[in-house]
């Protein structure tokens, strides 16, 4: 019994003399200007503390009630946090926790303190430099991983609740441009430390005040749109970028330079007083100008209004044809435009539809009812919209202002002819074109009908039921128009036949002259290739207007073959058009009778005569075969190439002096297969 007595006796003195965890201070928050405080911390042996007590700089300023005898509910374990009131004004703040278990044991939490700070003006009061502490020697992952900047301006009632910048948590410094005029400037800084589960509580700093003054620029404004108000004057519309401008400048974009306009207070929007009596584009930039007179520099993009005309009109289709200049460098880019009508003089406007070209055809016009027409541009998203000038538009009689004019007539291939017609497009929209043709240039008959397609001016033809090389076809063709009236005949026009024979080394070639192009026939190039070449060249040059006729001499050409192929092309000078045009004849062959001369003999080593082959004039390289045979029969030489002969080596080595047999087939003209045999004497 004595036993059990002893060793519960020591067991009380065991724990009652046990020391507990105490609290550990996690961090503090300053809030409403340095009046209030709240503490966060981890509670240690929290289920054996029965109280805690605040205190900051000494100074007791709440508690906390945890433990109740009567249902021995612990409310203060793992981690707490306690807002508290009415603390004395200080620069710097410590705060720690002393905590009472239930046998009064008193336990006091490490001290934690405020972040201070200092700031300092810098750059004649336009710069603001930011230090403080750091609220730990260490940043384990408790912390954030920056420091965040918070600003509040004279005239503002509290900080705001998003810091205006960031800095890594390990550096503790900051500096700060001005951006508002002589004005009193706090800050503040806090890093956020995690504790418990989903708790965090921002370390934040004493508020430090500086008087700062501006220099610096704005940024450029934004300039929203240039658009045209009903009675035609430019009105812009802009927004600043920053807060606290003062001002905005307008600046017009002339072709003389960048000319001041005005200077607006306290609008947005802004009329040009000037109204050009042509009504032209206008370009405009604008800046911007603060409460210190700091000018920002002009919008990057300048702007413009969008300038409508009336194109044409066609009576027969009731329609009209507007077309517009683009608008530059819209916020947000351009979407589409709208084209809007009214009939009424513009009490009311009707939206006719959205397009991304420059120009729209309206149609379902009354005819000799007065109409008003403007574009409006639409940006993406349809935040910004900008409209044009206005334009009266009356449908009267029809003025057709089609026409139809042949481009050119051009053999493809030496096979087809290919027919390139102009037409006035979509100036005045016809519903059908149609060529016709021809074979003694009098008498014409329908070969093609084609629909107007939209946005196309040139109209090809190819008509293969022809015969290039024999026959001349002539075209013409003309327009259907909405009226349902042929109209609009153009030019006639007819394929270039050369024709050609040879005669004694000389190719001539003959071709009727290319009539009825606008602009005149400039020149007529003769186009000619040989047998072994693979592209034409141009071998003569003859002036628009003369004799069209031209002899080829090929005299010096003996070795290229004895075909020799042909065409012409026309070249036509510039027309009222604006532009040139080239019409090719068909293809023709002109072959020379070939001349071949063999020698009976010839001597290797001796200084003449030192290679045996015919001498070939005008021979085709199609089909050639020269062999050369021992008096056994063996091949010993052979070649296709009728420039080339017998060195009288075979494999290298020079042959003996004998007599050889030689073996000739070529090709005639008419192709017709020729060969000759005979023999050559090998002389040393």
């Amino acid at each position: 019994m004595k036993k059990t007595l002893l060793i519960g006796t020591l067991l009380t003195l065991f724990f009652s003399c046990f020391a507990w965890q105490p609290p550990k201070m996690q961090c503090l928050k300053l809030m409403n200007n340095n009046q209030r405080i709240k503490m966060a911390w981890s509670s240690g042996d929290c289920s054996h503390f029965k109280a805690y007590y605040f205190y900051v700089n000494g100074v007791l300023c709440d508690s906390l009630f945890g433990y109740s005898s009567a249902t021995q509910n612990y409310t203060l374990c793992d981690y707490g946090s306690q807002d508290i009131n009415n603390i004395p004004v200080a620069s710097e703040y410590f705060c720690y926790i002393k905590a009472v278990d239930s046998n009064n044991n008193v336990y006091y939490s490490d001290t934690i303190h405020s972040i201070s700070i200092t700031v300092t003006p810098q750059a004649n009061n336009t710069l603001a430099f930011l230090e403080w502490e750091s609220p730990t020697t260490t940043m384990d992952g408790s912390w954030g991983s920056t420091f965040n900047i918070y600003k509040k301006r004279d005239f503002e009632a509290d900080f705001p609740a998003t810091p205006f910048a960031s800095v890594p948590n390990t550096q503790l410094f900051y500096t700060d441009t001005s951006d508002v005029c002589d004005n009193d400037i706090s800050y503040q800084v806090g890093i956020v430390n995690y504790y418990g589960t989903n708790d965090q509580c921002p370390f934040m700093t004493t508020i430090g005040t500086v008087h700062l003054v501006d220099s610096t620029s704005p940024a450029p404004p934004v300039l929203d749109s240039v658009t045209v108000t009903p009675t035609n004057e430019v009105m812009l519309g802009f927004h600043g970028t920053e807060p606290y401008m003062m001002s905005f400048l307008i600046y017009y974009i002339s072709p003389n330079g960048t000319i001041p306009l005005d200077t607006i207070y306290g609008q947005t929007f802004w009329i040009d007083p000037v109204i050009d009596p042509s009504f032209d584009t206008r370009y405009y930039r604008i800046a911007t100008m603060d409460s210190c007179g700091n000018v920002s520099p002009l919008t990057d993009e300048q702007q413009c209004n969008m300038m409508l005309h009336l194109q044409g009109s066609d009576a027969c289709n009731r329609s009209a044809t507007i077309q517009w200049s683009a608008y530059a460098n819209l916020i947000n880019d351009i979407n589409h435009y709208e084209v809007m009508l009214s009939g009424d003089n513009g009490q009311n406007w009707t939206n006719l539809g959205s397009t991304t070209s420059h120009n729209f055809t309206i149609n379902n016009l009354t005819i000799n009812q007065n109409y008003i027409a403007y574009v409006r541009v639409v940006n993406n998203g349809g935040t910004v919209t900008a409209s044009s000038n206005r334009v009266n538009i009356l449908v009267h009689a029809d003025e057709s202002q089609d026409f139809t004019y042949i481009r050119s007539v051009s053999v493809i291939d030496n096979h087809y002819l290919r027919i390139k017609v102009l037409t006035s497009g979509d100036t005045l929209p016809f519903q059908t074109i149609t060529l016709e043709r021809s074979e003694d240039g009098t008498t014409f008959e329908n070969f093609k009908t084609l629909n107007h397609i939209s946005g196309v001016a040139d109209y090809v033809f190819n008509d293969s039921t022809v015969n290039v090389s024999r026959n001349t076809y002539y075209y013409r063709a003309f327009l259907f128009n909405h009226c349902e009236v042929e109209s609009a005949f153009s030019n006639i026009s007819h394929n270039i036949l050369l024709r050609g024979e040879n005669n004694a080394q000389n190719n001539l070639l003959s071709w009727p002259g290319y009539d009825n192009w606008d602009g005149d026939v400039a020149s007529y190039f003769v186009m000619r290739k040989v047998e072994n070449e693979e592209l034409f060249n141009s071998v003569g040059q003859l002036p628009g207007g003369t004799v069209n006729n031209y002899t080829d001499d090929i005299s010096s050409l003996y070795e290229s073959g004895s075909k020799f192929v042909y065409y012409i092309e026309a070249q036509e000078d510039i027309n009222s058009f604006g532009f040139t045009e080239t019409s090719y004849s068909n293809q023709i062959t002109l072959t020379q009778p070939p001349a071949i001369y063999i020698p009976n003999a010839f001597r290797p080593l001796g200084a003449n005569n030192r290679v045996f082959r015919p001498v070939n004039s005008f021979v085709s390289v199609d089909q050639y075969r020269f062999s050369i045979f021992t008096r056994t029969g063996e091949c010993i030489f052979l070649t296709t190439n009728p420039q080339e002969g017998w060195d009288g080596r075979i494999n290298g080595v020079l042959a003996p002096m004998n007599v050889y047999v030689y073996h000739l087939e070529y090709k005639m003209p008419d192709g017709t297969m020729m060969e000759r045999t005979g023999t050559v004497t090998l002389v040393k």
